[in-house]
């Protein structure tokens, strides 16, 4: 009687010998207590975890981690069959099922197949079973579904759709694609680099299938741009990516048309044969004929290699001489040199606001009077927008720039201003609800009101 160990042997050497060659897995480069995130720090050189971004970021993946170990143990041809058992029942539409339900379901299974495939879609957490209902189709299942709809579209559409989808569907949930748009930018260089290795060999072979493959990625050139312009402007990161995977479509469609220039050129090399003409058919037509007339052929043909001067008409020359002495010309116009007027000087009560000359003149009695005044009673006037014109040219008193404007009279008053306490503001009357506390006058010490 054979034991377990002796029937997977055989299984194994049925298979084909080795784990590579029957689709088995290989072991993982750590095995142990230690193989989780607490081992990770033994493969660094040097760093701790927390200092590497991008292991944080793969840390986030720990929760899919059984569902993607269930996916892909065991053999390949376990791994079709747990795939089409659970695609199977999603297609069947109902839940939960009866045994009998599944059975009917997956009758393309042996007995014993079906029974261990149940047990192994149990095992994995994406089918459950109670006793009083039956099969149910867990959410990981389902979850494991999508994510083999996206694999099976990256094989048949290639890798950028799944890509453009993914970015879409996160834009959609409101989630930030920086990652999937780091990974469609680098699929798009990936396919221009192999577009201008493609340009360089000179395969009419290469160059054909390189131009289907460009032409499928350029369809979605438009989907591409409309979803890239759905990123905002508070996603920095994703912005930078999104802008260099537009330069990137940019440069694709200036790689198709090398494409297509790089294909006519290789086709004018060839000569089309018709009428079920051989190369043979025209070397031999060719031999036949003389050779004076195939050399004729072949000078009206070559190019010379030096281009023949350009033979001068003398006749020509001295009649367009003869024209270009005789023509017309008109003598220049006489410039009138005179001094330009003097420019005419605005005084300064020309186009000066209502407000202003009204504050020069509270500005002028202050002066006259000698009195110090608070600014909390010479500052605050008509409106806040008047009292705030009022409060802003308050810091030209004592600078005398000359001059007949607002700035210079202000700079002329020989009037002072002093701020007091730490420069808060304070309550102020009417209209403003806050002013700086402070004193306008003579400089030095001159009499106040207060």
């Amino acid at each position: 009687m054979r034991n377990g160990r002796e029937d997977h042997s055989e299984e194994m050497a049925a298979e084909g010998g080795n784990g590579a060659l029957s689709g088995k897995p290989d072991r993982p480069a750590v095995a142990g207590p230690d193989s989780g995130w607490e081992g990770i720090s033994e493969l660094l050189s040097g760093f701790r975890t927390d200092q590497v971004p991008f292991l944080a970021e793969a840390r986030e993946l720990e929760p899919a981690y059984p569902l993607l170990h269930a996916l892909a143990h065991g053999s390949l041809r376990e791994f079709i069959i747990r795939v089409a058992a659970l695609e199977a029942l999603i297609a069947d539409g109902r839940t939960p099922f009866t045994p009998a339900e599944v059975t009917e379901s997956l009758y393309w299974l042996k007995d014993s197949v079906r029974d261990s495939v149940l047990a192994a879609l149990r095992r994995s957490g994406w089918l459950s079973f109670r006793p009083d209902s039956g099969y149910r189709i867990t959410d990981a299942g389902r979850f494991v579904a999508t994510v083999l709809s996206f694999l099976r579209a990256r094989v048949r559409e290639g890798s950028v759709l799944p890509a453009v989808e993914g970015i879409d569907y996160m834009l959609n949930l409101g989630v930030d694609p920086t990652m999937q748009l780091k990974l469609l930018r680098s699929q798009l260089e990936n396919l221009r680099t192999e577009m201008e290795n493609a340009r360089n060999s000179h395969s009419e072979v290469i160059l054909h299938g390189a131009a289907a493959r460009l032409r499928e990625t350029l369809e979605w050139s438009e989907r591409i741009r409309a979803i890239l312009a759905r990123v905002t402007l508070d996603m920095a990161d994703a912005r930078r990516s999104a802008h260099d995977v537009h330069d990137l479509l940019s440069r694709l469609h200036g790689v198709a048309g090398d494409l297509h220039a790089a294909i006519t050129e290789v086709g004018r090399q060839h000569l089309p044969l018709v009428a079920g003409m051989t190369t043979t058919d025209i070397i031999g037509t060719l031999m036949r004929l003389p050779v004076e007339e195939l050399s004729a052929v072949g000078r009206e043909a070559l190019r010379p290699a030096v281009m023949a001067p350009t033979f001068v008409v003398p006749e020509l020359l001295v009649a367009e001489t003869e024209s270009y002495l005789a023509r017309r010309r008109e003598p220049p116009p006489k410039v009138d040199w005179t001094v330009p007027p003097e420019p005419e000087r605005a005084g300064s009560e020309v186009a000066m606001p209502p407000d202003v000359a009204a504050w020069l003149d509270d500005l002028d009695r202050l002066a006259e009077a000698g009195r110090v005044r608070p600014l909390s009673e010479v500052v605050p006037r008509g409106s806040a927008a008047e009292s705030f014109l009022r409060a802003s040219l308050l810091p030209l008193l004592g600078e005398a720039i000359g001059g007949e404007g607002v700035a210079g009279r202000i700079g002329a008053l020989s009037l002072a201003m002093t701020l007091e306490g730490d420069g808060f503001p304070a309550p102020a009357p009417w209209p403003l609800s806050a002013l700086t506390p402070g004193t306008i006058g003579p400089p030095g010490n001159g009499p106040s009101d207060g």
